[in-house]
């Protein structure tokens, strides 16, 4: 099986090179709008909620809402792209989550209406990823995945840290949910405006967590904390700047977020490198220590008026805590049959998305325990910590594989299902969407 490299963009861009990312690069604008505007919508989310004196507790149960909501409409949402095809699915859930966001003010403070609302938006969300995503893979040359998962991974996350400024100058009032509504809106224009036929699709049935925790149980750990921490902080980073910056919680929100995307676009490359040289296991670790010490530090500098510090933290925490998940999903890919990664890698988001409904709920509670927003990062830092531990407790269980037995590290982003199927690990594995393979023999869980 033919294995390629995934670590570096590529620099040159020839007559071949370049058509292969023409192809795709109206579906990376899309995805990279709607990036912005789930990031914005969390900033919305958090702010608005806070400012009308709901708990941190309300906000956190609000956050696992809306990861109840996407983690159910990646399983789903497989069916309805099958049934009425990539364009118009991705049409209609832009038009629901845009019509969600301007309808979020009549909510008020009522935490109920807020966590339906946004159960459906994250629906409407992960049912945009899967079809954006499943599209891309099946328009990239199988020689190219490789290299457009990286482009893609890269672009799409410029969406993400933009968008919160956008929210940060907005104008008052019903102009931040305006401006969310907006970015839902603007991503489904480049997906209605194309002539490129849709692939077809069926649907998908990805790893149980009881099996993935037989084949790799550190891979299932990482992915559920993956999961459970960096989702909490994804939707509730806004809070803790409120705590630090309250007289201009938006702004320094945008910062925040931007210094942890930042951090993790940067240590993701050297963490991958570094995988592919030492036990994988070893990697999740050490990245998990680097993002539980940066957490404390996080939490701590909340009692000091620090703010550069707190964002060189946060930078240093996304290098550390949303880095592993990548190698988590390189562990379990060592130890798959090739016909069994696509649905390894699925089953793996499956875990990590129970992790991001349990997640922002006791974050939510911990920030109410502890004063300043700082009860976020006290949650991380104790979470990581335990991944660290037990990611080398397996070590003194079962050996590392072989380095000559072991993939290329892969970007590995925790979006939707049809990710998978950019992954050049598997060869020629089945369609994501297919049948899954027979299972047979796999190598010892690590």
């Amino acid at each position: 099986m033919m294995r390629w490299s995934r670590l570096s963009m590529p620099v040159r861009f020839g007559h071949g090179d370049f058509a292969s990312y023409r192809n795709i690069l109206v579906l990376v604008a899309a995805l990279t709008l709607l990036q912005g505007a789930m990031a914005s919508l969390a900033v919305v989310m958090s702010l608005y909620l806070l400012a009308s004196g709901v708990a941190t507790a309300g906000i956190g149960f609000v956050a696992s809402a809306y990861s109840a909501g996407f983690l159910g409409g990646t399983l789903i949402a497989p069916l309805e792209i099958g049934r009425i095809g990539h364009i118009r699915a991705f049409t209609l859930l832009a038009g629901i989550c845009a019509l969600v966001a301007l309808v979020l003010p009549l909510a008020g403070s009522a935490i109920i209406g807020w966590a339906v609302l946004l159960a459906v938006a994250g629906a409407g969300s992960a049912g945009m990823l899967t079809a954006g995503e499943s599209w891309i893979a099946n328009a990239a040359p199988p020689d190219k995945r490789g290299a457009i998962l990286g482009f893609y991974h890269m672009v799409s996350k410029t969406g993400a840290i933009a968008a919160p400024f956008l929210v940060a100058v907005a104008l008052s009032g019903l102009g931040a949910f305006m401006i969310v509504a907006a970015l839902f809106v603007a991503a489904l224009l480049p997906i209605a405006g194309t002539n490129r036929s849709q692939p077809e699709l069926v649907a998908a049935q990805p790893f149980g967590p009881r099996r993935l925790m037989s084949l790799a149980p550190a891979s299932a750990f990482a992915a559920f904390s993956a999961g459970a921490v960096n989702n909490s902080v994804a939707q509730l980073y806004p809070v803790f700047a409120a705590g630090v910056r309250p007289e201009d919680p938006a702004g320094f929100a945008a910062l925040i977020n931007g210094a942890i995307l930042l951090g993790a676009m940067i240590g993701l490359w050297p963490i991958g490198l570094l995988s592919d040289r030492f036990d994988r296991r070893v990697i999740i670790a050490s990245a998990a220590g680097i993002g539980a010490v940066a957490a404390a530090g996080i939490a701590l500098s909340t009692a000091f008026s620090a703010p550069g510090v707190t964002l060189l933290l946060a930078a240093l925490f996304g290098a550390g805590s949303l880095s592993y998940y990548a190698v988590a999903v390189a562990n379990a890919a060592d130890r798959a049959r090739t016909e069994d990664i696509t649905s390894m890698m699925a089953g793996i988001l499956v875990i990590w998305g129970i992790g991001s409904v349990i997640g922002p709920v006791v974050a939510g509670v911990m920030m109410q325990l502890v004063p300043g927003g700082g009860g976020l990062f006290v949650f991380a830092a104790i979470a990581l910590t335990c991944l660290a531990l037990l990611s080398l407790s397996r070590m003194a269980i079962t050996p590392p594989v072989p380095p000559a037995a072991r993939a290329p590290f892969s970007v590995s982003p925790a979006t939707s299902l049809a990710i998978a199927e950019f992954d050049p690990r598997g060869g020629d594995q089945p369609d994501l969407f297919a049948a899954p393979a027979s299972h047979g023999q796999q190598e010892p869980a690590s």
